[in-house]
């Protein structure tokens, strides 16, 4: 009897860590989501915020959206960083570069990856 006590100690005991593992695991995510937001927003701000909004047209297209309207997020990652390169062989960029009159995106070749994914999340996530 003892030993049953026992082991349902123990396993109660594993059962309420875990669940505070979780707890905490998810905690992080969030705030590390949180972050990532915030950085995107930041980066928004310094680098797109002349020629875009995030929900709607504006100088340029508004960002929201933009990773479902690529083929191919490499691309998307090429345009950000030197758009001319791209809209000579992609049609995408091509009729995107037609539809906004021909005016050229200044080159971002300083954006990582991970920023242009910062940048685009931040602009998922606006409502205005």
């Amino acid at each position: 009897m003892v030993n049953r006590i026992f082991f349902l100690i123990i396993v109660a005991t594993q059962f309420l860590y875990s669940c505070n593992s979780n707890d905490k695991k998810n905690g992080e995510e969030k705030q590390e989501a949180i972050s990532n937001t915030l950085h995107g927003e930041q980066l928004f701000k310094i680098n797109c915020s002349q020629c875009h909004q995030p929900t709607q047209d504006f100088t340029g297209p508004a960002l929201k959206g933009a990773t479902d309207r690529w083929k191919d997020k490499a691309l998307l990652y090429e345009y950000v960083k030197n758009s001319q390169t791209v809209i000579a062989k992609d049609a995408y960029a091509k009729a995107l570069f037609t539809k906004w009159n021909d005016m050229v995106m200044q080159p971002f070749p300083h954006l990582s990856n991970d920023d242009i994914d910062a940048i685009l999340e931040y602009c998922n996530t606006a409502t205005e």
